[in-house]
């Protein structure tokens, strides 16, 4: 799909489109995530519904998504270079569609080999296609000035998917069962998700003969042939590079932690006394808190700097692990009003500003390859959190260890973040 700029009616046109589009891009991104970190993260629920049943360890049963993160991690730089030559409308659809056969698997579980294919390989191969490293190969191209912003708005699809779907799912559990409530994500994947992409989605404003930012940035201004041609950051160029380590190790630090409570927050709640039921209202707040979250650290970013945006969400996250530390004491209400807005601050610092820092340094024709490989990090953190709770959960009875350990990783990402300084901007190449 493109535009003419021949004629006065083509150029209308293409203004409307300019100012249109940008939007239709976001709201296809901000759906996508919506569903896959939705979905993903309704194991929370999954995870007690299954250990109920098989009785399986907390080890056992978590190493599925363990084993989903591993195959997110192999993955994430084959995506990276298929989103560099295929596009968008390719990896995106065939991403949701392995997720759907994922989540088919494990409703169809009846042993520990065929959760793991499904809740782990399956699935793992699928997410690794969709999240905001992904996406950001195509917001950034639309966006340049307000890129914190855009991809802040895209990244609150998270929120919203947890605040929709965890909720929602339970009731599904509770109603249908948790094989069936798989099915039914199974759906929403193939019949949202895959369509949006498969015919709406657009890599680059120049596909469709506009200009980044509304119009209002020419391609001279992004950085002219470097944006189109093979003289800028290459892979290779970039794994030379001090700032991609110090970014990659930051990615790993934060992920561990992130994960980590993502995953046990509900089992941890329900170890304290509290319900299933509440928890996944406490999961759904959460997710309601990280739609805004995600806007605000990314316009905040724009204003202070990622470096001090990235410091505040640190701050905050830790706030939320200790608020889990304390679970036995905590009242009912005052574990609503802190957690969900704590644990969203440190969330939405995270994956709103993640894709963004790497854009502001390695944006290019061949971003989709390092972001890629970015993620790999991401997805070792991811696989690493949910197991290392778990395992120091079964050896001590609590997740106390785990807790303090999440702190430590918490303030190590942090003093990477400050390294990388995303503030200084790309690197000549």
């Amino acid at each position: 799909m493109s535009v003419s700029t021949a004629g006065p009616g083509a150029t209308a046109r293409a203004a409307r489109l300019g100012r249109t589009y940008p939007w239709v891009v976001l709201g296809i991104s901000c759906t996508t995530v919506a569903a896959a970190f939705g979905c993903r993260g309704a194991f929370a629920l999954f995870f007690v519904a299954v250990i109920e049943e098989f009785q399986w360890s907390r080890g056992l049963s978590a190493g599925a998504l363990t084993l989903g993160s591993v195959a997110w991690t192999l993955s994430a730089p084959v995506w990276g270079r298929m989103l560099d030559r295929l596009g968008p409308r390719v990896v995106f659809p065939a991403g949701a569609g392995l997720m759907a056969a994922g989540f088919i698997v494990s409703g169809m579980t009846q042993t520990v080999l065929q959760y793991y294919v499904g809740m782990g390989l399956l699935v793992g191969l699928g997410f690794a296609a969709l999240p905001m490293t992904s996406q950001a190969t195509v917001i950034s191209n639309w966006f340049i000035r307000k890129r914190g912003m855009a991809m802040g708005i895209a990244a609150a699809g998270i929120g919203a998917g947890i605040f929709v779907v965890v909720p929602a799912t339970e009731r599904l559990i509770v109603g249908l069962g948790w094989r069936n409530a798989y099915m039914v994500l199974a759906g929403f994947m193939l019949t949202a998700v895959v369509p949006l992409n498969l015919f709406f989605q657009r890599r680059r404003p120049q596909d469709m003969g506009l200009q980044p930012d509304f119009g209002a940035t020419t391609v001279a201004e992004t950085g002219g042939p470097r944006q189109v041609r093979d003289d800028g950051w290459n892979l290779a160029r970039a794994l030379r590079s001090f700032r991609f380590w110090a970014l990659a190790m930051g990615f790993l630090l934060g992920a561990i932690p992130v994960h980590l409570v993502l995953v046990h927050q509900v089992a941890a709640m329900v170890d304290a006394g509290f319900s299933r039921e509440f928890g996944a209202t406490v999961l759904g707040l959460t997710g309601f808190f990280t739609i805004f979250t995600m806007i605000g650290m990314g316009i905040l970013s724009d204003r202070v700097g990622r470096e001090w945006a990235y410091t505040i969400g640190s701050a905050a996250l830790v706030g939320g692990i200790l608020v889990i530390l304390f679970l036995d004491e905590m009242p009912r209400v005052l574990l609503i009003g802190l957690y969900p807005p704590l644990f969203a601050v440190g969330f939405g610092s995270r994956q709103a500003l993640y894709p963004t820092i790497a854009a502001d340094i390695f944006h290019g024709a061949h971003f989709g390859s390092i972001i890629g490989v970015l993620a790999v990090c991401i997805g070792i953190g991811s696989g690493v959190g949910p197991w290392l709770a778990g395992y120091l959960h079964d050896l001590s009875g609590s997740y106390a260890s785990s807790c303090w350990a999440a702190m430590v990783l918490v303030m190590l990402s942090l003093v990477c973040i400050w390294v990388t300084a995303p503030g200084k901007g790309p690197d000549p190449v």
